[in-house]
């Protein structure tokens, strides 16, 4: 079966077999039968017909309950290596079918098979190894009602997405611009502890030790004390600036700074040798240099 993104499921697409509780039930009716037909025991031949009757009525059912079952796949958004990736399937069943479905990754890599609500799955996989990652196969598999078939079937969506550097933290390293070479010419400001700033009204769960007790001693009512600090100017996040260990843990340590500069608000730039990234913020720049990141020195990038 080729590549989908969308799929119907019916009896070209799926496979039905009887599980190992199914097989050992026609077993037992082949004996009977034997039995029966040996001793001319009309209750174990009438007994042997029910439960075949009964076999291929759960036949039936069984296929009935994921056939027109649609199955969507849902865009895959950039995750992190080394942690729980989710991908989505978007799910459409006749009322009353896809009854005790199962939905799990052929190649399981993870603890957790999938998640399962009316309308969506959520599939679930794990790898160590940053760059583009693929899944591979579904399975969708049902041993309603009864248990006495397997019905699955094996689907490729295409599944794939670009893993980044499980964040190693680590002491920032980074080229400080001077203020003439920055975009702002100057440096920015955080809330710290350096110097003081403002004064601000007093809420409820703030700490008593930063009340301004001089203003409440003059009956000016409860403030609180701010105090900021300065960061520096532009920074050009680079990998040759990084000693000690191997590529790996450089560029998990880059995507840590990254995330934590882009945290502190400051603008920051990226070097991968011939990569270079120009100094900017935001959450779209993040995600430019997390994606160089991950695919740095890779033959698929």
């Amino acid at each position: 079966m080729p590549t989908v993104e969308q799929i119907t499921l019916n009896r070209s697409n799926t496979f039905i077999f009887p599980s190992r509780f199914g097989g050992m039930l026609l077993a037992t009716c082949i004996v009977m039968f034997l039995i029966g037909t040996n001793y001319q025991n009309n209750l174990i031949l009438l007994l042997v017909f029910f439960l075949l009757s009964f076999m291929v009525t759960c036949l039936l059912f069984s296929y009935q309950n994921l056939s027109g079952l649609n199955l969507t796949a849902v865009d895959c958004e950039d995750q992190f290596a080394d942690q729980a990736l989710i991908f989505r399937l978007r799910v459409n069943a006749k009322k009353g079918d896809a009854q005790q479905t199962q939905y799990f990754f052929k190649n399981s890599t993870s603890n957790i098979n999938s998640v399962v609500d009316q309308q969506s799955v959520q599939l679930f996989a794990k790898s160590t190894q940053r760059g583009w990652f693929k899944p591979g196969r579904v399975t969708v598999q049902s041993y309603y009602p009864f248990g006495l078939f397997k019905v699955w079937t094996y689907l490729d969506f295409g599944f794939s997405c670009l893993l980044y550097p499980a964040p190693l933290e680590n002491k920032l390293q980074s080229i400080t611009l001077r203020g003439k070479e920055t975009a702002l010419g100057g440096h920015q400001k955080k809330v710290g502890f350096d110097t003081f700033s403002h004064l601000k009204p007093f809420q409820q769960g703030e700490s008593l030790k930063s009340i301004a007790w001089k203003q409440v001693a003059q009956g000016k009512g409860f403030f609180t004390k701010q105090f900021e600090q300065e960061i520096g100017g532009d920074v050009y996040l680079s990998l040759s600036a990084l000693n000690g260990g191997s590529l790996e843990d450089k560029l998990a340590m880059l995507t840590y700074q990254v995330i934590n500069y882009q945290q502190q608000g400051v603008r920051y730039g990226l070097d991968l040798d011939k990569v270079v990234i120009k100094v900017d913020t935001g959450a779209r720049h993040q995600t430019m240099c997390l994606r160089a990141i991950a695919l740095y020195g890779l033959n698929n990038a």
